[in-house]
């Protein structure tokens, strides 16, 4: 385990964009006592070696959802030195593990599920991710391909700059328009946190049921989730009501990775407390902050919703000062939010994908089709 966690700060010690989480959180989310989306999955931990010394690492789940799913299967948490030898060796011992248990298809990368960290990066090396938003070098694709893996799905960050004048425009309609159709938001009351998770829960299901590769998160993973976000957001959490009756929500996160950084992994860096010290000032140095999630039920959306939601973001934003605001991820053929975001004036900053692999032959067959087709489309596309 202190091999499987300890690899990454290794391959990218000299990586200028890569922001290394604190150790003593990732201990935590990779143990199932204190995680139980782990707790509940069937999960697989391997490390490659070369000679002594760890080279890769990858992780094979069957989470809760599997059986309701066509037993599909997820490999996340991949980390690899470049060479395809030891990332097939490493896909294979997961895909192997996987069959072991009758999953159908292998998806990935996911750490470890949907609701967490997802897909590789492929374009948008050039800057530090934000909070929740994973990072890789530009050849981990090239080892997924290696390693059997087609690409089945695009996930876009969205970048928009809250004091851009278009931005600012559609804001005031957006605000206009919730006042005119009644609608009102508010932060979530933590106080009443078992009513209020579970409205946001509601929304959540609801609003993304829809979505591609959407699984519905188990009570205690989002009671795990929601206590997390609790703790780096507190007022982050919004509820959009019409005429008091809740329709929608959102999360805005600081991008803490600004005051990550510092830290390199170790709040015992600079000697306890000054290492915690530092994080805790570097709170003031934030810059940005995340879209990590927006819902809105079907039948709420001809309503505004969603515009009213953004303007809320877009207002905090402005008022921390912030220059950044990302929307990050959105699917890419969720046409209605991708004209959306475009219409504000965003631009795609970064593009994430997730790979497929079928578990029970090692050619593409039938079972993944329906997967690749929209990501084939997209790639050639892109070449025309």
């Amino acid at each position: 385990m202190d091999d499987f966690i300890r690899l990454p700060y290794r391959l990218y010690r000299a990586h200028p964009h890569w922001v290394a989480p604190l150790e003593v959180e990732r201990r935590r989310f990779l143990n199932p006592r204190r995680n139980p989306y782990l707790r509940q999955s069937d999960v697989g931990l391997f490390v490659a070696r070369r000679g002594r010394v760890p080279v890769g690492r990858v992780a094979a789940i069957i989470g809760p959802e599997g059986t309701a799913s066509q037993c599909q299967g997820h490999v996340g948490f991949f980390e690899c030195i470049e060479d395809p030898a030891v990332a097939r060796s490493l896909l294979e011992q997961a895909v192997a593990w996987l069959r072991e248990r009758d999953a159908h298809t292998a998806i990935g990368p996911m750490n470890p599920n949907m609701h967490h960290e997802c897909g590789l990066l492929v374009e948008g090396f050039d800057d530090t991710p934000l909070i929740g938003m994973p990072y890789n070098p530009p050849y981990y694709a090239d080892l997924f391909t290696a390693g059997g893996f087609s690409p089945v799905k695009d996930l876009l960050s969205w970048r928009l700059s809250p004091t851009s004048r278009k931005l600012t425009a559609w804001a005031g309609y957006g605000g206009m328009l919730r006042r005119k159709r009644g609608l009102t938001v508010r932060a979530v009351d933590w106080r009443r946190f078992r009513s209020e998770s579970d409205l946001v829960r509601e929304l959540y299901h609801a609003g993304w049921q829809d979505n591609w590769g959407f699984a519905p998160a188990t009570d205690a993973e989002f009671t795990y989730l929601a206590r997390q976000i609790r703790l780096l957001a507190p007022t982050g959490v919004r509820i959009i009501e019409h005429e008091g009756r809740p329709v929608g929500f959102s999360v805005l996160l600081p991008d803490f990775n600004q005051a990550l950084a510092p830290a390199q992994g170790h709040l015992t860096r600079y000697g306890w407390p000054i290492g915690a010290w530092r994080v805790w000032r570097g709170r003031r140095a934030i810059t940005r902050g995340r879209v990590m999630a927006l819902g809105v039920p079907q039948g709420s959306r001809a309503q505004g919703t969603t515009l009213a939601l953004i303007a809320d973001a877009v207002d905090s934003a402005l008022m921390r000062g912030w220059n950044d605001l990302d929307v990050s991820w959105v699917l890419e053929d969720n046409e209605a939010a991708n004209k959306l975001l475009a219409a504000l004036g965003a631009t795609v900053h970064k593009r994430h994908r997730l790979y497929a692999r079928c578990v029970r032959h090692s050619e593409p067959c039938s079972c993944l089709t329906a997967l690749t087709h929209t990501a084939q489309e997209a790639v050639h596309a892109a070449h025309v």
